[in-house]
């Protein structure tokens, strides 16, 4: 099995850690992008963030056309 790549030392020093629960599919997605660019998952999602493209509201462009709920497919924690 081939390893993940991973950031180069000393590359996290000014980086926070973050932890959501996602679903399955999203963090699928997220690993098989990530793959793809040849970068680690963490740096992946870095680099969706970073290059989103948002509104003047700071609103993701896409964030009219999907159907935004408050109540998540995400199963919660008890």
């Amino acid at each position: 099995m081939e390893k993940s790549p991973r950031r180069p030392r000393g590359a996290n020093a000014d980086n926070v850690q973050v932890g959501y629960w996602i679903s399955h599919e999203a963090k699928q997605v997220l690993v098989e992008v990530s793959d793809k660019l040849g970068v680690s998952a963490s740096q992946g999602l870095d680099l969706i963030l970073t290059h989103l493209e948002r509104d003047s509201d700071g609103l993701p462009l896409w964030a009219n056309q999907v159907p935004l709920s408050k109540d998540s497919h995400v199963a919660k924690a008890s």
